[in-house]
């Protein structure tokens, strides 16, 4: 006969059995489901077949070393995906193989964990043509939409054809310690973009594209507000922080914009590094809605790259169509930030609307000795969009500091310099001041 403690020790054995027995069948290795990891036998459906195991006992899908080649692919809630290091997911360069428009979709993926030392390779040379202009294509190229409590942690994201890591109406996001590395003529390869969001946070990431570095954006349409299935999404993009990134871009490195239709606030960027890019910062206001309380604090900057035009700080309101809606922003601040371009710095409110609080605390501007701007046009963020009689364009100014149709413009300890922040180069001007003022010009002589 058992004693009394043999049985609730055979018990104890047989439940620590069952239970390692149960961890070990919800994690998923896409090679027992036929991936062949070898860089050219397309493995779609088994991929997919692992990651439908997952999503059916909340499991795990690991890639391990090796390259595998995919179509388009679907994930779900509460999985993990696992990227080994030595692993590359690669995206196939043929349209024939997507059943979607992007390359990856998570829709409606609560507590989605995407993770590892691993790559994702979207192929995308294989979409533009010689002179970089894009075929059909996956666009966006990876896609979180409708979700909540989502983490991306540690992956390297390369050579997407489009916009390449997407968070569209979610809530709880964190994306960490993130490589993005994008042909620099590669159009239209933003890296992250956050669109009518709330709770977003970007730390620890390295981004080097085509396009916009890290684009946070709102809606512009109630159509694009209605979640497919059913509900309402997010009117308003908020509570978004970037911080600890290093970023190069050949448009802007920090952007709001430009769909811009509702209201996108609490939105802070803190101890970011910028070179080669044609914007710093960038703010294109353009359908009616309202930045409020953003803030930029440690930004070390120098733009460059092939762009003529460059701007170390650019915010504008503009208007999509000529008789469209009126956007405006205030409470703006850049503190303890090193700005410096080959360009000008560019801060317009409307002449219909002026625009403001701006303030700037602790900055310093460096301008270059020479610079001919006479021939600029005020960008817009797209080119698709003309130039109207009621909007205002100072960009040709003869002046490297421009500051239009502001309420109400805040400055101290400011310190504006010609040529680069050295020894050597020359302090133009050092201001404090509380401004209340629609056209301010500060010109370099």
């Amino acid at each position: 006969m058992m004693k009394p403690f043999q049985s609730i020790l055979v018990l104890l054995l047989l439940s620590l059995k069952i239970s390692c027995h149960s961890s070990q069948i919800r994690e998923f290795n896409v090679v027992n489901f036929g991936a062949v990891p070898d860089g050219k036998t397309l493995s779609t459906q088994a991929i997919q077949k692992a990651i439908d195991k997952a999503v059916e006992t909340k499991g795990t899908v690991v890639f391990p070393k090796g390259t595998f080649y995919s179509g388009s692919l679907i994930l779900g809630p509460d999985i993990t995906i696992v990227l080994e290091e030595g692993a590359t997911l690669l995206a196939s360069n043929d349209m024939a193989d997507y059943r979607q428009k992007e390359f990856i979709l998570a829709p409606f993926a609560d507590n989605l964990v995407v993770r590892g030392k691993g790559t994702i390779d979207g192929n995308g040379l294989s979409f533009f043509d010689d002179d970089w202009n894009f075929k059909e294509r996956p666009e966006p190229w990876i896609n979180i939409q409708d979700a909540k409590n989502v983490r991306v942690e540690g992956i390297t994201l390369k050579n997407s054809p489009s916009h390449t890591l997407n968070f569209s109406y979610c809530k709880g996001v964190e994306a960490k310690d993130i490589t993005i590395k994008n042909h620099p003529r590669s159009r239209n390869t933003d890296g992250i973009d956050i669109r009518n969001s709330v709770n977003v946070l970007i730390s620890g990431c390295d981004i080097r594209t085509g396009d916009d570095a890290i684009c946070i954006k709102n809606g512009r349409s109630m159509k694009k507000l209605i979640n497919p299935n059913g509900g309402q999404r997010f009117k308003v993009t908020e509570k978004v922080s970037v911080r600890d990134c290093y970023l190069e871009s050949d448009d802007a490195a920090l952007k709001l914009g430009t769909s811009s239709g509702f209201l996108i606030r609490d939105i802070s960027f803190d101890s970011i590094v910028i070179r080669n890019t044609r914007y710093a910062i960038a703010l294109f206001n353009m359908d009616g809605g309202t930045y409020e309380d953003i803030k930029f604090s440690d930004i070390d900057a120098i733009t460059g790259g092939d762009r003529n035009q460059e701007y170390g700080v650019f915010m504008d309101v503009h208007q999509r169509e000529e008789n469209g809606p009126l956007g405006t922003f205030r409470n703006i601040t850049i503190e303890n930030s090193t700005i410096t371009t080959n360009g000008i710095n560019y801060i317009s409110g409307h002449p219909q609307k002026e625009a403001g609080p701006v303030i700037l605390k602790n900055v310093i501007f460096s301008f270059p000795d020479n610079m001919n701007n006479s021939t600029w046009k005020k960008p817009k963020g797209n080119r698709k969009v003309k130039h109207w009689p009621s909007t205002s364009d100072y960009v040709r100014y003869d002046a490297a500091f421009i500051l239009a149709h502001l309420e109400d413009l805040k400055m101290k300890d400011v310190q504006i310099y010609k040529g680069t922040v050295r020894s050597d180069s020359t302090l133009i001007k050092s201001i404090e001041a509380d401004i209340d003022t629609t056209n301010l010009k500060i010109t370099m002589r």
